[in-house]
C-alpha cells in the first residue's frame, strides 16, 4: 500500500464514533488484553511479528474523521505513516504475581482516551518478566475490533511470530479489508430494513418497564463477581441445553431473566445480548467490529413452567438471530426509542467466545490473562465466560452507583444454581 484511503463507516463504527465524541475514553469501548507468553521469547521476532499482523489487516491502520463530507470516514493509513510499534516497558517488580503486573502495565491506558482522528486505535506493549515470561499487553478500541478478532488476532501473532523466528515472513494469503464489510453492509441495508423491520416493531412494541435508575454519569465505578464451574458441572450443564434442545445464549437468557426477576422483583425485564454479525464466510478472517445489539423484551419470567417458557425464549432468539443484520441503531430510530432513559440496555447478556491460547511455535506458549476495567457504563452485564480448559465461568459486572454488591452477587449466585438446575435427560431437575 502507497498512500492513505478513505473507506466509508459500517453502522458499528458510527455508533462507536458518536459515543466516543459524546464521552470520550469510555472503559466499555476498550478492549485491553494481555498474554503470559512461556518460553524462550525471541523478541525482536515478535516486533516483527506485530509488524506483520499490523500490515495485514487495515482496521488496525485506520483513523475516523468527522470533518469530511458528507458523512465520516475511516481513513486507511500506509504501513509507515500509522506509526503503531510494539512499545518494550520494564517491569520494577517483576516477583509479583503476573496477573497484577499486568494490571499496572495497563492502567495508564484506561485513563488514556484513543484520540480516533489522528492515530489508530491500537497500543501494544511488551514487558519482560523473566528469561521465559513475558506479558503482551494490546489495547484497541472497539470500533476497530470484537470477541471474534481477539481469536484472529491470536492466531495471525502466533503464525507471523513462527515464522519470523525461523527468519522468514509469514507465507499468507491477504485478507479482505474490513471497508469491503461496510460497503457490503451498505449495499444491503435497504433490503434489510424492508424484511426485518416488522419483526422488530412487533416485539419491541410492549418493552419491560426500565429495571435501574437513569445514571447521572456516563460510567460508574465497576462491581464485579464470578463464579467457576468445574468441567463435570460445564458439561452436564451444556448436555442439559442440549437436551432442551435449545441453544445456549437462549438458555442463558433464559435463566438471566429468571434470576434478574427473582432477585429485582420483576415480572419482566428487558434483556439486552449481541449477534456476532459476521453473516458470510467472506468476513470471517477480517479483524473489526461486526457486532450487532439486539433487545428481547422478556415477560412472565418467573412462570411456572420453565421448560415451556425456555422453548418460547428459544425460538424468539432464533428468530431474532436471524434478523439480527439490521443496524439497531436504524431499528431504535425508526421506533423513536431514546436507548439512554428506554431500559433497553439495562442488563446485558453476552456469551463470550471462546478464550485464545496456545503455541508461538514450538517453544513458546501463550495463555491469557484478564485485566478488568475499573469502571462501566452499562447498569448490569452478565456474561458465560469460556476458558482454555473448556469449563465455564458466570460473571457479573455492574454499576457502583446504580446496583450494590450484595445485589449483583445475588444475580451471579441465582443464574449459577439455575443453569446446574437445567433438566437433563431424565427430565428432572
Amino acid at each position: 500500500m502507497t498512500g492513505a484511503r478513505d473507506v466509508r463507516l459500517s453502522h458499528a463504527q458510527q455508533r462507536f464514533l458518536w459515543d466516543e465524541e459524546m464521552a470520550p475514553g469510555q472503559d466499555d469501548n476498550h478492549v485491553v488484553l494481555v498474554y503470559l507468553l512461556t518460553g524462550p521469547v525471541d523478541a525482536p521476532a515478535l516486533t516483527a511479528a506485530f509488524d506483520d499482523v499490523v500490515r495485514r489487516h487495515d482496521v488496525l491502520r485506520t483513523v475516523y474523521l468527522w470533518d469530511v463530507a458528507p458523512e465520516p470516514v475511516q481513513r486507511i493509513m500506509a504501513d509507515e505513516a500509522a506509526g503503531i510499534a510494539l512499545e518494550r516497558v520494564t517491569v520494577a517488580d517483576p516477583a509479583l504475581p503476573p496477573a497484577e503486573i499486568a494490571a499496572r502495565v495497563c492502567a495508564d491506558w484506561w485513563d488514556s482516551p484513543f484520540d480516533l482522528e489522528r492515530r489508530p486505535p491500537v497500543r501494544a506493549r511488551l514487558a519482560e518478566l523473566s528469561a521465559d515470561s513475558w506479558l503482551l499487553c494490546l489495547n484497541l478500541h472497539h470500533i476497530a475490533f470484537d470477541g471474534q478478532s481477539e481469536l484472529l488476532l491470536a492466531a495471525d501473532l502466533a503464525a507471523a511470530y513462527e515464522a519470523r523466528a525461523r527468519g522468514q515472513a509469514p507465507a499468507w494469503a491477504d485478507v479482505p479489508g474490513y471497508g469491503e464489510y461496510a460497503r457490503w453492509e451498505a449495499d444491503r441495508i435497504p433490503v434489510w430494513a424492508e424484511n426485518d423491520r416488522p419483526f422488530w416493531r412487533h416485539v419491541l412494541a410492549d418493552p419491560a418497564p426500565p429495571l435501574l435508575a437513569v445514571p447521572e454519569a456516563d460510567q460508574g465505578v465497576r462491581g464485579e463477581y464470578e463464579i467457576a464451574l468445574s468441567k463435570r458441572a460445564t458439561d452436564r450443564v451444556r448436555d442439559a441445553v442440549r437436551a432442551g434442545r435449545s441453544i445456549v445464549l437462549s438458555a442463558l437468557l433464559h435463566e438471566t431473566s429468571a434470576a434478574v426477576g427473582d432477585v429485582f422483583d420483576m415480572a419482566a425485564v428487558n434483556l439486552a445480548t449481541i449477534s456476532s454479525g459476521r453473516f458470510e464466510k467472506a468476513h470471517a478472517s477480517i479483524l473489526g467490529c461486526f457486532v450487532n445489539p439486539l433487545v428481547l423484551p422478556l415477560h412472565d419470567i418467573r412462570s411456572t413452567d420453565p421448560g415451556e417458557r425456555l422453548a418460547q425464549v428459544n425460538r424468539l432468539v432464533l428468530q431474532a438471530l436471524r434478523r439480527a443484520r439490521l443496524p439497531f441503531d436504524l431499528i431504535a430510530r425508526d421506533l423513536g426509542i431514546q436507548a439512554a432513559d428506554s431500559g433497553l440496555f439495562d442488563v446485558m447478556v453476552a456469551l463470550q467466545a471462546p478464550e485464545p491460547g496456545g503455541s508461538f511455535g514450538a517453544d513458546v506458549t501463550y495463555r491469557p490473562l484478564r485485566v478488568p476495567a475499573p469502571r462501566a457504563g452499562f447498569g448490569l452485564v452478565v456474561e458465560l465466560e469460556q476458558s482454555l480448559e473448556g469449563h465455564w465461568a458466570v460473571a457479573g459486572r455492574w454499576r457502583e452507583d446504580l446496583i450494590d454488591e450484595p445485589t449483583g452477587r445475588k444475580v451471579v449466585e441465582s443464574l449459577t444454581e439455575r443453569l446446574l438446575a437445567l433438566p437433563g435427560r431424565e427430565g428432572a431437575r
